[in-house]
C-alpha cells in the first residue's frame, strides 16, 4: 500500500499516527429487532480457554482478551465450533487501556473476529446484534466500540447494526513527547464527553 511505503521512513524516525471513529449503541434500542441467526447457529459466552483450542490461529490469538472485566461471545457453526468472537470490556480492565470514559453500566466492543473461512457470510453482523441483546440483559445501557478508520468490514457492519458513529479520534505520536497529542472530533453525540 502506497501510505504505508509513504509513512514508513517518518514512523523509524518516531512519528505515527492512529485514527479511528467510535461508536456507540444505546442497549434500551436492542430490545427491539434482532435478525435470527443462521439455520444451526448459536450465540454463546466463551470461556478464554475455550479459544485456546480453537482450531482457527486468529481465535487463538483472542484468548488474552477474556479474564475479569471481561466479556467473550462467540458464534458456534453447526458443528459447534466457534467461527466469530466479539470481546467487550467493562470497568477497571477499560479503564486502564480505554479509547473513551466509561460510566459503570457501559462497556466497549474492544476486537470483533471472523475466522477466515466464514468471512463474508454476515456473521459479524449477526453476532454484534446478539452481543447487544446479551448486554443489556446484564444490565448494561451503552455500548462503544473504536474502528481503524479504513477497516470497511467493521465500519459497515457498526452501521449495518445501527450503532451510530459519535466521534473520530485522531493522534499523533512525536518522538519528543511521551504521550501522543489528540484530537477529539464529536459528531452527533447522545452526551458531551472526553
Amino acid at each position: 500500500m502506497l501510505a504505508t511505503r509513504l509513512l514508513a521512513p517518518i514512523r523509524r524516525i518516531g512519528f505515527d499516527y492512529a485514527c479511528f471513529r467510535v461508536f456507540s449503541k444505546a442497549l434500551d434500542e436492542s430490545s427491539g429487532h434482532v435478525d435470527p441467526l443462521p439455520a444451526g447457529y448459536r450465540c454463546d459466552e466463551i470461556a478464554p480457554d475455550e479459544l485456546l483450542s480453537s482450531p482457527f490461529p486468529a481465535l487463538r490469538d483472542c484468548a488474552w482478551y477474556g479474564g475479569e472485566g471481561a466479556f467473550l461471545y462467540g458464534l458456534r457453526r453447526p458443528d459447534g465450533v466457534v467461527t466469530c468472537l466479539q470481546c467487550l470490556w467493562f470497568g477497571d480492565r477499560f479503564r486502564q487501556h480505554g479509547f473513551w470514559p466509561l460510566d459503570r453500566d457501559e462497556a466497549a466492543s474492544v476486537h470483533l473476529e471472523t475466522a477466515e473461512d466464514d468471512r463474508g457470510k454476515g456473521l459479524a453482523t449477526f453476532l454484534k446484534q446478539q452481543t447487544a441483546l446479551r448486554m443489556h440483559q446484564k444490565g448494561f445501557q451503552r455500548l462503544y466500540s473504536r474502528i481503524w478508520w479504513t477497516n470497511t468490514s467493521s465500519l459497515r457492519v457498526s452501521e449495518k447494526v445501527r450503532w451510530s458513529h459519535i466521534a473520530t479520534i485522531l493522534e499523533v505520536t512525536m518522538p519528543w513527547r511521551a504521550d501522543p497529542l489528540r484530537l477529539t472530533l464529536r459528531k452527533g453525540q447522545p452526551r458531551a464527553r472526553i
